[in-house]
């Protein structure tokens, strides 16, 4: 099939495959395929034939596309000693024919002659499953850069031409025993048989051919680039999405620092192996999210002596269940998350369960002594749907609004300050309160801060961290909580891990403290069992707030 650059040669295992035999026969058994368009048997050669000297009778039957187009031959060739070819052997040899055809069509990609990606991953298990380590292979991720611009400005047909031309461009340089595939709309899987230093050669040369695509249409220079990420198979893992993933990983690498270049999986490059990490965690935090397997636990939150506040918080973690049933924190997931998009639908199931999980307290906590604060992400600050979506769910609950507080981070406030005003703004009037989240990280969070209605500021665990051998991180901690009593603002300090960190923290003027020194997490369900405890004692003690902080990325 010259159009997918399809040439296979298969025996009966008695002698080697002549190899030669298609060179000189192809061009006149697809001519001849394309004119008669039915099989086709030559049991003996002229002597001036146009095939020249061959000793072997020939079968040809035409391969039809399902347009009815000649796309190739097959062809069996049977030694002259041999028997004849009868009609018989032709329908036969027609009804193999229609069935390469159903293959071939459902194994490669029509548009670059490639793999489709099922075809291709069927030869790289049969890659990793014949793998005896005499053989290197090397996995080749390809994107071809901003294609949806040349879509745009040039039409899809343009951007299907580049495709197709870069589909040749890889047929062509493949080396023997390589193959690839067209794995989705702009994406290329290779697997060469080579080294890592000769995948990477191959790789730049791939790149700089595709910079010769470019072309000028009328006016305009259309320009064409692909990104390349490289890495040696693991032919260990077993399965493919881990023997690939690196690859993949170091070709959104490549993206991220520019584009058009060639980046190779390095395993003491930081930035690659959390790229790694999140993309095999990705797959499993989908599922978690599609089953549901989340919970959120408390953590305590205390004020120290002498705090105008008087009453303990609680601050909500989420927890990821995984196939095994293992409990996995946020620092495992949180980053693929946001990687993949995903943290939308975090956000939403966080919303739904406090309030699913709070409803049947509704009578113990109508009379305000203790509020819950629930975060979302930055994500969902720049989803338009958000807004109305969130207003919406705490009117439904049938629960008081000013028992919420909504937790949003400062870089993710101070990066859609618009938005982020006109939301907290919404949710103030109302009676909700809203805390800014990891406070003192940002670069202008002075500046900000006076236009956004906030009620509390969770001091950034970094600093109070360092309190005890960093002068300037206690007196920002200090600055802070100054800054914020002048203003009626309440201060939580976070990661307050040792009852040394927990007593400085105690004279800089905060509120509030959390971390382990003060409680450990526990499971929501289990604090909401002892709340008519804890509404009693903090009436007893005439508190004056309570804030139960619940988060997404703690």
């Amino acid at each position: 099939m010259p159009g997918k650059s399809i040439a296979m040669v298969r025996t009966n295992g008695k002698r080697p495959a002549d190899t030669q035999l298609v060179a000189r026969a192809h061009r006149h058994l697809l001519s001849m395929a394309q004119m008669r368009r039915q099989p086709v048997i030559i049991n003996k050669l002229a002597a001036n034939s146009a095939f020249g000297i061959l000793p072997y009778r020939i079968l040809s039957c035409p391969l039809h596309s399902v347009a009815g187009r000649t796309m190739g031959v097959l062809a069996l060739f049977r030694e002259e000693l041999g028997e004849n070819f009868t009609e018989r052997d032709a329908r036969l040899g027609d009804i193999l024919a229609r069935k390469t055809v159903g293959v071939i069509e459902s194994s490669y990609d029509a548009l670059s002659g490639l793999y489709m990606r099922p075809a291709f991953e069927h030869r790289v298990r049969a890659v990793v499953a014949n793998n005896n380590g005499a053989r290197h292979w090397s996995a080749l991720y390809v994107d071809v850069d901003q294609l949806h611009v040349i879509n745009d400005n040039f039409g899809m047909h343009v951007g299907d031409g580049v495709l197709g031309r870069l589909g040749e461009l890889v047929r062509e340089r493949l080396p023997p025993g390589g193959f690839g595939a067209r794995i989705s709309g702009d994406r290329f899987a290779l697997l060469l048989p080579t080294q890592l230093d000769d995948a990477e050669q191959f790789a730049e040369a791939l790149r700089l051919g595709a910079e010769q695509l470019g072309t000028m249409h009328g006016d305009a220079r259309l320009y064409v680039s692909i990104s390349v990420g490289v890495a040696l198979l693991d032919t260990e893992a077993g399965e493919l999405m881990h023997s690939l993933a690196a690859a993949e990983t170091a070709c959104k690498a490549a993206k991220d620092r520019g584009r058009n270049r060639v980046e190779v999986y390095q395993s003491n490059d930081l930035s690659l192996v959390r790229r790694f990490a999140d993309i095999n965690i990705a797959a499993q935090l989908r599922e978690a999210i599609d089953a549901g397997r989340f919970r959120l636990d408390a953590q305590l939150i205390l004020p120290f002596a002498g705090s105008e506040n008087a009453r303990p918080h609680y601050e909500l973690l989420l927890r990821m269940i995984d196939d095994e049933g293992k409990t996995r924190g946020p620092d495992r997931f949180m980053s693929a998350a946001n990687r993949y998009q995903l943290m939308p639908v975090i956000d939403r199931w966080v919303i739904d369960k406090a309030i699913e999980l709070l409803k049947p307290h509704a009578q113990l906590l109508a009379g305000k002594a203790v509020s819950f604060a629930i975060n979302f992400s930055g994500q969902s600050l720049n989803d338009e749907t958000f807004p109305d979506l969130l207003l919406e769910r705490i009117a439904a609950s049938g629960l008081d609004p000013e028992l919420f507080c909504f937790e949003l981070t400062e870089n993710a406030t101070v990066g859609s300050i618009a938005r982020a005003e006109s939301l907290i703004r919404r949710l103030r009037r109302i009676g909700c309160g809203v805390a800014l989240d990891d406070f003192g990280t940002g670069f202008s969070s002075l500046s900000y801060l006076r236009q956004l209605p906030v009620t509390m500021l969770k001091i950034d665990g970094s600093f109070v961290r360092d309190v005890l051998k960093d002068p300037r991180a206690e007196s920002m901690v200090r600055a802070i909580a100054q800054m914020a009593r002048s203003m009626s603002l309440a201060t939580v300090a976070e990661y307050v891990e040792t009852e040394e960190i927990r007593t400085r923290i105690a004279t800089l003027g905060v509120d509030y403290g959390q971390g382990f020194a003060i409680g450990r997490p526990l499971p929501l369900v289990d604090v909401l069992e002892e709340l008519p405890v804890i509404v009693a004692a903090s009436a007893a003690a005439h508190a004056v707030d309570e804030t139960v902080i619940v988060r997404t990325h703690a």
